[in-house]
């Protein structure tokens, strides 16, 4: 004999009221409109204005100076008579420790210009990767390598 279900005779339809979750969405929407800041996002303008300062001195307040647009960065590294030789940009360079010195110095004026190296057929790699090394050493990131056509 099979036992009578309770839920059979109280069974009805599942209604979901809209009304209360339209409710919500509008004061969340109101929420956020009233909490948003509509102003326009205000910048430092150059201007020749100048400062008065707390001794009557009259400061100048002056634009910073342009950036320096470098070119490349070329460290050529060629091998004669069982030698490594080096130039930076077109000009000879005599030792390893002075192509570290003037990369130091390029990269105290602009640290993310790219350097260029480029290695003859002849040079062996352990004098490639002395330079890759002094160019990391100078804080160089961009560091890249050319080869011959």
């Amino acid at each position: 004999m099979k036992r009578p279900s309770i839920f059979n005779g109280s069974r009805r339809e599942l209604e979901i009221k809209m009304t209360p979750m339209i409710d919500v969405v509008f004061l969340l929407l109101v929420f956020f409109v009233w909490t948003a800041s509509f102003h326009a996002v205000e910048y430092l303008l150059p201007s020749s204005l100048s400062q008065k300062q707390g001794t009557g001195q009259t400061v100048n307040v002056d634009e910073p100076p342009p950036e320096i647009e470098f070119e490349d960065i070329v460290v050529r590294i060629s091998f004669t008579n069982n030698q490594p030789a080096w130039s930076v940009n077109g000009q000879p360079v005599a030792s390893l420790s002075e192509v570290r010195s003037r990369l130091a110095l390029v990269a105290d004026i602009k640290i993310d210009s790219p350097v260029i190296l480029h290695p003859d057929e002849t040079v062996p790699v352990g004098n490639v990767i002395d330079v890759y090394d002094a160019t990391r050493l100078a804080g160089f990131t961009q560091i890249q390598f050319a080869i011959a056509e």
